[in-house]
């Protein structure tokens, strides 16, 4: 997925996370099957999860066979890595701009559960570290 650091778009909107879902949880599928499984809960037209389907896919959200009468389509990254990703851009996003706010959130919210101090979070941090290196 490709990371946007000038504005928050990498987030999916109602209907996309949806889809998504729906993709997720049915693995290779097509819009009929994602359209039949909305149906169940919403009025949608076809067209719009086609058309759904297809910006996801531009995306790089989900991947598209082409390749028989009906296009099917796959998830191209997992639900984890999908919010890892997500996570990783809102926070990057986050403390790129607003750096002092964004840190005292995080270091409220700590202490809010009763966990943090400052060396607790340094040590945190390095611990994270290591395990990404």
């Amino acid at each position: 997925m490709v990371r946007r650091r000038d504005e928050l778009q990498g987030l999916l909107g109602p209907l996309e996370t949806e889809v998504m879902e729906t993709v997720w949880d049915q693995g290779d599928t097509t819009v009929r099957e994602v359209h039949a499984a909305l149906g169940e809960t919403r009025d949608l037209a076809y067209t719009t999860v086609m058309t759904t389907m297809a910006r996801l896919a531009s995306k790089g959200l989900l991947e598209r066979d082409t390749s028989g009468l009906a296009h099917r389509y796959r998830p191209a990254i997992s639900r984890d890595e999908y919010a890892r990703t997500t996570v990783t851009s809102v926070v990057d996003w986050l403390v790129e701009r607003f750096p002092e706010p964004a840190l005292s959130y995080f270091v409220e919210k700590m202490d809010a559960d009763g966990e943090a101090d400052t060396a607790d979070l340094r040590s945190r941090v390095e611990r994270l570290r290591q395990q990404e290196g």
